[in-house]
């Protein structure tokens, strides 16, 4: 696939490990989003390596790494992070980040829904951040944070609420690197 700027998009925050390669020129790739649970660390690299093999396509064939940054999970994150940093730096491309309940929001709404994406912060918390989807694009209307479960449901009655739902890596794949940087958010 030589000429085709393939980016890779990773996510870690949740129990899913989602990983997308997307292209302007030929959309998605190939994507996957496994529940590990805690095992982000053994299943990355298997993970990656499976999901270019799927496409076909050699690691020096990426042109650029978004990853998920939070807010999530401390470890999986980490990992997430880490993971797209070497990359990154081994193959000398353009790292950015982004907030991964926007991944769990554009992989769950239709074009003109509107929802809350919310992973478990443990205690009857969760973080919560409400998104719409506007055809290709994604909206935040309300920024990530860590809200009592019940408080979170509140603020947005009407919106759909996006839980338990594996994120999408292909939006942030479909990111520009540099917008903002691959650094956790904890919340």
């Amino acid at each position: 696939m030589a000429g085709v700027n393939v980016r890779l998009g990773i996510d870690s925050a949740g129990p899913h490990l989602a990983l997308a390669l997307w292209s302007p020129e030929r959309g998605v790739l190939a994507a996957r989003a496994p529940q590990v649970g805690r095992a982000h660390a053994a299943r990355i690299v298997p993970e990656l390596e499976a999901l270019l093999d799927q496409a076909g396509l050699a690691p020096d064939a990426l042109a650029a790494v978004t990853v998920g940054t939070g807010p999530g999970s401390y470890t999986g994150l980490r990992v997430g992070i880490a993971a797209a940093r070497g990359l990154a730096t081994g193959l000398s491309l353009p790292l950015g980040g982004i907030d991964s309940l926007a991944l769990v929001a554009w992989g769950a709404l239709a074009p003109g829904e509107t929802g809350v994406a919310v992973l478990d912060a443990r205690r009857e918390n969760v973080y919560a951040g409400s998104y719409r989807r506007d055809g290709d694009t994604l909206v935040r209307l309300r920024d990530p944070a860590k809200l009592p479960r019940e408080e979170a449901r509140a603020q947005d009655p009407d919106a759909r609420w996006l839980e338990g739902i594996a994120p999408s890596a292909v939006w942030a794949a479909m990111q520009r690197p540099g917008r903002q940087e691959a650094v956790p958010v904890y919340l």
